[in-house]
């Protein structure tokens, strides 16, 4: 069998008039090669002037070439002469299911092969303004009547078709005869509608945010999920990529409400995006992970979007056109890692509202909450003369001065001398201290003897006590591998070893470490001890170790207002690098994996609610949508490395950055959502006030015998535990995109809301019972931490 090779042939007819009034009819031709006979590889420009008259495109079914003789004498005697020499039958489609043959030419069976997709196949119906027929060639001819047509304008049309090598010399010269009275193109794919019909999917357009861009698009994209039962349905719509997100929109839209006002529910950041693969295979069961920063150069039937927030989507784009899956992969691989801060989608818009930053750490609103004795809030960093990486202001002992500050800064990596985050009023107090960048020495230790000035010091060497940064890259990468599951059948393989491949990801056991450590912290802490938390430059797990234990001893941050404040006062004030961290940007040439701290951070606290249900005034839902927004480059709070970092966008002359923080739940929830995520067992008493925890309440039916505390009234922080055996696997964040696996939320709603109205009749009960003295505000009456000390 010979090889038959195969040649793209693009076409185009426009209608176009002079200053005169005169019509034009312009064809051009685009041949991809030149052929060996030399002949032209394009022919351009073959016009025909219409004076009171149009060219009309007809087809005509009878000119089949079934034999030579059927056919009509060509007035170019080349193109005659080509067509006398070679055999050329044009192919009828497929789709036409009249035609039946028993045996199938070369071409015919390659056709085929090809599986060409219903929809990219033209009808049977004759038009007069479309090659519609691919079974027929083109005749072009002239029509004297104007009278009984319409009013001519400027216009035109254009497709392709695919040309064998035995045919393409005919066609080149049938191409130069176009503006005569025979055309013999065949086009099996037509790709734009009549200019007369309106494509309805063609009006499908993103929900852009003020300053977002389309940078790409395609139509006819279908997105697939696997339901219960192995079913796997598939819906069509227009996929976008923006300057802020990958955005696909059905071409019928559900009136279902949107459970963002920013996003939709198929919408997902480019900051969110941990990797694109190429879906390979007619099933679609093989991957292929495409490196981000990279072009691809081969034509993309489907694509495998994975996201940081344990998100997918599969695309496919089977019935688009041809370039168009290749287009939206090169934009997300280019657009998703931008190599500066500045190319974030949050220098770029407004939300009509540039927000004060109020939602701004000031230290020494802390350090009066928290009652700790002999602190003081510096200023020598005014000017970030001391450390780009640590605000302006921070807490460090009252007796250490600006100028030895300066000192005990130059010892430690990244100039951060160590600061104070958080104590109480009877001495204990938690501090941040970065390693050395100097060899130990006794004038070492004596400098860091007088900064603390006390004998209760407890250091904790958390490089030594806790997984690395490169530990937990490797452990989120490989939870989120084990639960992005795409349907039944890799489900089922995953389920064989789950267990034991959870432990092998070191993710739980990352997060049992967390909270021991804080809970030791915790400890030391409520006794009066100052606990010194040791590690790198102080902006990474020591601050993830000091605000669990912030968490377990006070119970104003376990509001919501309250772990909002720590979050702004720890990680952002204190210089976590959200941007680094998270690969929101790429500054270097290798691509870097994402540190999960903050991620691990509220693990930790999800566990302690599943633990202690009526401690935390939040659901864990709350904590889902946090991580959300630190993808989401539309606020400021969670994409800058420092305080610093802020400042300097801020007062930038070029593009100066308008501050929106994330804390402003407005915008993109609805008051009943943000109500959502009230825990209704929070702040609930749970039996009647007593006047101490050693006594039987008045109403009780105990005689003659004293109640002994019980758990947790005995403890002065929240007894967290972290052994294995504890903890839960996180499954609502998890397994969020897979439909198959994911659990209803009927019956958990319904018990929500009998929660609420119990809380609500609870509440106006002890309010007409309330006595002088009492203090209601805590679940169990427990005294506040700070009155214990």
């Amino acid at each position: 069998m010979r090889t038959t090779e195969i040649e793209l042939v693009t076409y185009s007819i426009e209608d176009k008039k002079d200053q005169n009034e005169n019509y034009y009819q312009v064809a051009t031709t685009n041949f991809s090669e030149e052929t060996e006979d030399g002949l032209p590889a394009t022919t351009v420009d073959i016009s025909e002037q219409c004076t009171g008259r149009f060219i009309r495109i007809d087809t005509d079914d009878s000119l089949l070439f079934t034999t030579l003789e059927d056919q009509e004498e060509l007035d170019d005697h080349e193109a005659g002469q080509l067509l006398r020499a070679t055999s050329w039958k044009p192919l009828k489609s497929p789709a036409d299911k009249d035609w039946i043959k028993i045996k199938q030419t070369e071409e015919e069976e390659w056709l085929d092969s090809l599986k060409v997709p219903k929809e990219w196949l033209a009808s049977d119906t004759s038009s007069v303004n479309l090659l519609s027929s691919p079974s027929s060639p083109v005749k072009s001819k002239v029509n004297p009547s104007k009278s009984d047509q319409p009013e001519k304008s400027e216009g035109g049309r254009s497709g392709w078709f695919l040309l064998s090598n035995h045919r393409q010399g005919l066609a080149r010269g049938v191409a130069m005869t176009l503006n005569r009275n025979v055309s013999s193109f065949t086009s099996y794919i037509d790709l734009e509608p009549p200019s007369d019909t309106k494509d309805p999917v063609m009006d499908t357009l993103p929900d852009l945010l003020p300053g977002e861009m389309v940078i790409s698009q395609a139509d006819r994209v279908c997105v697939y999920s696997t339901h219960a039962g192995g079913m796997t349905s598939g819906q069509t719509g227009a996929l976008f990529v923006t300057t802020l997100k990958l955005s696909f929109k059905l071409h019928v839209e559900k009136d279902a409400p949107r459970s963002n006002k920013l996003l939709g529910d198929t919408d997902i950041t480019l900051s969110s995006i941990q990797a694109v693969y190429e879906i390979l295979g007619d099933t679609g069961e093989k991957r292929k992970k495409l490196p981000l920063g990279s072009n691809v150069s081969n034509k993309i039937d489907g694509i495998f979007v994975l996201c940081k927030n344990f998100r997918f989507l599969r695309f496919s784009f089977k019935f688009a056109g041809v370039d168009t899956g290749r287009n939206i992969t090169n934009a997300l691989l280019h657009h998703s890692r931008p190599k500066k801060n500045e190319l974030l989608f949050a220098f770029e818009h407004s939300l009509n509202e540039n927000l004060h930053n109020q939602y701004g750490t000031v230290w020494e609103d802390v350090r009066r909450e928290s009652e700790c004795p002999n602190m003081r809030v510096s200023r020598a960093n005014d000017t970030w003369q001391v450390s780009i990486s640590l605000p302006q202001q921070f807490v460090v002992p009252a007796h250490v001065t600006d100028e030895a500050l300066s000192l005990v800064s130059g010892l430690c990596l990244g100039t951060r001398p160590p600061v104070w985050v958080w104590g109480n009023k009877v001495g204990g107090a938690v501090f941040i201290q970065p390693t050395l960048n100097v060899s130990p020495s006794p004038s070492v230790d004596h400098m860091f003897e007088d900064f603390y000035r006390t004998k209760k010091r407890v250091t904790i060497d958390v490089d030594q006590s806790f997984p690395s940064h490169t530990q937990l890259e490797d452990s989120f990468i490989s939870v989120l591998e084990l639960h992005c599951m795409d349907g039944e059948k890799e489900a089922e393989e995953k389920d064989k070893s789950y267990f034991s491949s959870l432990e092998s990801t070191g993710w739980l056991t990352s997060v049992g470490s967390a909270l021991r450590l804080a809970s030791q912290v915790a400890d030391q802490m409520t006794i009066g001890k100052t606990v010194v938390l040791r590690e790198g430059e102080g902006r990474s797990s020591s601050i993830l170790i000091a605000s669990l234990a912030q968490l377990l001893v006070c119970e104003d941050f376990r509001t919501r207002a309250g772990f909002e404040g720590l979050i702004q006062s720890n990680w952002v004030s204190l210089g976590f690098q959200f941007s680094k961290s998270h690969t929101l940007s790429n500054l270097s040439s290798k691509m870097s994996n994402l540190n999960p701290t903050f991620l691990l951070f509220l693990d930790c606290v999800h566990q302690m609610s599943l633990q202690f249900p009526s401690k935390l005034e939040f659901l864990p839902q709350y904590l889902m949508d946090v991580w959300d927004t630190t993808l989401l480059p539309v606020f400021d709070t969670f994409i800058f490395d420092s305080e610093h970092d802020r400042a300097v966008a801020r007062s930038s002359p070029e593009i100066p950055l308008q501050l929106h923080s994330a804390w402003d739940w407005v915008k993109q929830f609805t008051s009943p959502q943000i109500e959502k995520w009230d825990n209704p067992l929070y702040g609930v008493p749970l039996r009647p006030p007593r006047s101490s925890s050693m006594e039987p309440s008045d109403l009780s039916m105990i005689m003659e015998r004293q109640v002994h505390p019980t758990f947790p009234e005995s403890k002065k922080f929240l007894p967290v535990s972290g052994e294995i055996i504890n903890l839960s696997v996180w499954y609502q964040l998890f397994h969020r995109s897979v439909p198959f696996l994911s659990t209803t939320n009927t019956w958990t709603e319904k018990l929500t809301d009998l929660r609420r109205e119990a809380k609500a009749s609870v509440t106006t009960m002890m309010n007409t019972t309330k006595r002088p003295g009492v203090n209601h505000k805590n679940n169990h009456n427990i005294p506040h931490p700070q009155e214990t000390r």
